[in-house]
């Protein structure tokens, strides 16, 4: 009979999560560079004729969308679907050793995405013309680049969509009404059906109108939520803050302090998260504007970044530092939980500032090193990190600093740790 054992390099929790931590930032630094550039040769070889048509500042910009695109669909809506959806399902199909079990559940990933993008929006493509798969991926003339640029800036943000109202069936409804009602996948299969309809109402109602200018003759007939879009990403990562901290190391506060049981927790839960996206953006910018952090910034688009390094620590600490302090060291759990939302927005606040003043000079916020591969700025360039985080540890299970071996269980040689 085998025993599953855990090796670790690093002994202490703080020890393996720092080590982690730096491996991520390194990775990420790496990874993105080769991603864009990779995305970038296949995207123009698709779009070469519209983009020679459209001139070299028109056809950046499409190119950098397209890039930012496939980031979006095939990592962070992806991971969103597998990991917390999914549970993680299949991942372990052909084996449980990794890197193997991870490398195999990347691929997965990617072809998950692609396939997702394929059909939810070709679908709306049949009768949007800015989204046909024809237009958006082998645009023919300037117009046609233009109009595929729109599309696609709308598409890409469907990811932000899957984050405000997908999130929230597993973090506050907990899955309800689908959770223990059948087996797996088949449990998760409807509540990933069911989140998608309503991600895809979210998308059209709030994320579309933000990018397309729909008029009827000479009348615009959508307007902007909030007035501006950074304004409107200010509301979403306060509220997702609040949306997520209740499964991410809070324990299911602060919605528990309020009601013990579902739909009554989710309830509570939303109308929480829905006050701070008002609430919290307001006080954010009345500190931050007198600071002027980058000057010539708008001040929605520095408060949206300080809440989003805020969602990075949050997740960083969860999944690298497995929500230190544990149970162990600290039974009282008022202390336990609030311990953690000091070290959150104590240690978001000072990555975001750091964020802030050095993502220009990052290959993963706006600095291409001269290699011409699209970056994606002061804000989307945090998932660049984010993800490579989330990968690493629920997909390669934080392999090599941590391991997985078999061994009989009746050998008397104790556990070491590995050493890399």
């Amino acid at each position: 009979m085998t025993e599953i054992t855990t090796r670790q390099t690093f002994k202490s929790q703080l020890g393996t999560g720092f080590a982690s931590l730096v491996t991520c930032v390194v990775l990420a630094m790496i990874l993105w560079p080769i991603w864009s550039s990779v995305m970038k040769a296949i995207f123009t070889v698709f779009a070469s004729q519209g983009l020679t048509a459209a001139g070299p500042k028109v056809a950046a910009q499409l190119i950098g969308a397209m890039v930012e695109g496939s980031f979006f669909w095939m990592v962070i809506n992806t991971w969103i679907w597998q990991t917390l959806v999914m549970g993680n399902y299949g991942k372990t199909k052909f084996t449980d050793h990794q890197p193997w079990a991870g490398l195999w559940y990347i691929l997965v990933a990617w072809f998950f995405g692609i396939v997702a993008f394929i059909l939810l929006i070709s679908f709306l493509g049949i009768w949007w013309k800015p989204f046909s798969l024809a237009i958006m991926f082998m645009p023919k003339t300037a117009e046609e680049v233009s109009l595929a640029f729109e599309a696609w800036e709308a598409a890409n943000f469907y990811a932000l969509a899957v984050i405000l109202a997908q999130i929230p069936f597993i973090s506050l409804l907990q899955k309800w009404p689908f959770a223990g009602t059948s087996k797996q996948p088949i449990e998760s299969f409807g509540v990933l059906a069911f989140s998608t309809a309503v991600t895809w109402i979210v998308w059209m109602s709030v994320i579309v109108p933000s990018f397309m200018k729909l008029s009827i003759g000479e009348h615009l007939i959508v307007a902007q939520p909030f007035g501006s879009w950074p304004a409107f990403v200010a509301f979403c990562q306060a509220f997702v803050i609040f949306s997520i901290m209740p499964v991410e190391g809070g324990e299911l506060y602060p919605m528990k302090l309020f009601a013990k049981k579902q739909p009554q927790m989710a309830i509570v839960g939303f109308i929480i998260a829905l006050a701070s996206g008002f609430i919290m953006p307001a006080i954010l910018k009345s500190i931050i504007v007198p600071l002027d952090l980058v000057p010539g910034t708008p001040p929605d688009v520095i408060v949206a970044s300080l809440e989003l390094s805020v969602i990075v620590f949050m997740l960083t600490w969860h999944h690298l530092f497995g929500d230190y302090p544990s149970a162990k060291l600290s039974p009282n759990t008022a202390i336990r939980v609030l311990t953690r939302v000091a070290i959150w927005f104590i240690g978001g606040s000072v990555y975001g500032v750091v964020w802030l003043k050095t993502f220009k000079l990052l290959p993963i916020g706006a600095n291409n090193l001269g290699m011409g591969f699209p970056t994606m700025g002061i804000l989307a360039g945090q998932f660049a990190l984010l993800m490579t985080i989330l990968f690493f540890n629920t997909f390669l299970d934080k392999w090599p600093l941590v391991r997985k071996q078999e061994r009989n269980n009746t050998e008397a040689v104790p556990a070491r740790n590995y050493k890399i």
